[in-house]
């Protein structure tokens, strides 16, 4: 996919996009796989803006449109969330049904495509299984990834299918090189992130 020179790029999601970024800084990108693609790109006079914020759900994307997308009026927008709409299913006793993670979703790319008409980039959520409680979790997972695929047909211009990437990296690397947990990335995690993410891309000259 082409991105223009001086677009603005929004990246939304979780924990894994957030990265620790400072919420009172609205400049803060972070220190995952967001920041490494702007140290890839930035010479390009693309301005990243990061909107990932810690034990995001799909329904919390929803409720944080206005401030975190319509403020920023982006020229490209990536999603990366899933992953808590599972976890804390398992966590804290909070489901998010397939049917209500489903429409979750779909509102968020309907006002994106209303609001904006402007390329979608769509990551999947990954599980790499490390404990016999991730493997249990994988099935809700993969339930959720069957939606997100669903969904990236009707409105993405590029997805990024992490978690068969990460299985097929494994087989070269320990699971804990790209995941301590099963699920959060180490620092070589979010450097694999960012490479797949780059690998989709081109700036124009």
């Amino acid at each position: 996919m082409e991105i223009k020179k001086k677009s603005t790029i929004l990246f939304l999601g979780d924990c894994i996009t957030g990265a620790d970024r400072d919420l009172n800084n609205p400049n803060d990108l972070g220190h995952g796989y967001v920041e490494r693609i702007n140290d890839a790109i930035k010479n390009y006079r693309i301005k990243v803006v990061n909107r990932g914020v810690d034990e995001n759900r799909t329904i919390n994307l929803l409720q944080q449109y206005e401030e975190s997308v319509l403020a920023v009026k982006p020229d490209v927008v990536t999603i990366y969330i899933g992953m808590n709409d599972v976890w804390h299913h398992y966590s804290k006793g909070i489901e998010t049904t397939n049917e209500e993670f489903e429409n979750n979703f779909r509102s968020l790319l309907e006002k994106i495509k209303t609001d904006f008409n402007v390329p979608i980039i769509i990551i999947e959520p990954f599980i790499i299984d490390i404990t016999p409680e991730l493997t249990k979790m994988r099935e809700e997972l993969w339930q959720k990834v069957d939606i997100i695929r669903r969904l990236a047909r009707e409105y993405a211009q590029e997805y990024i299918a992490l978690d068969g990437s990460f299985a097929s990296a494994c087989i070269k690397h320990q699971p804990t090189f790209y995941s301590i947990d099963g699920v959060h990335p180490t620092e070589e995690g979010h450097k694999f992130i960012a490479r797949r993410w780059l690998r989709n891309i081109i700036i124009e000259d």
